[in-house]
């Protein structure tokens, strides 16, 4: 083989590797244009849902597998819950506890069948007073 007949045969295998690379690159753009075209999901059936920040879990939702009690809670950057309700799946009975960084029930709201209640638990009691309202008259 020539040295003519080895340049034209790089030649041409140079000229069908850039059209290889072109096409792989056209695919390519197109796979991302489809792929930023797709909507969004609109509606979302799921078990447990837990949303994460910088790999810890913030907010968590979901059923107690063992008894159905529904639930949501805020977790602090310590993964500690520190905001909680959900109630019940028996007694359908509601509940809200504002926790401490140990997750200790410090406020609770809660009802039940035999009404409904706020607790402090280790909280003094601290008065605010309101400012007077100037008479309209």
């Amino acid at each position: 083989m020539s040295t003519e007949e080895k340049i034209t045969a790089l030649e041409s295998r140079v000229r069908r590797q850039q059209f290889a690379l072109a096409g792989l690159g056209a695919g390519l753009a197109l796979s991302l244009f489809l792929g930023m075209t797709q909507q969004a999901p609109k509606n979302m059936t799921l078990e447990n849902l837990t949303i994460n920040h910088d790999g810890k879990p913030r907010i968590v939702m979901g059923t107690n597998e063992e008894n159905g009690d529904v639930g949501f809670a805020l977790l602090d950057a310590n993964g500690v819950a520190r905001i909680a309700m959900g109630f019940e799946a028996n007694k359908n009975d509601p509940g809200i506890a504002i926790m401490d960084s140990k997750e200790q029930a410090r406020i609770a709201m809660g009802q039940s069948q035999a009404g409904a209640g706020i607790m402090l638990i280790g909280a003094g009691l601290t008065e605010i007073p309101i400012p007077a309202q100037p008479d309209k008259n």
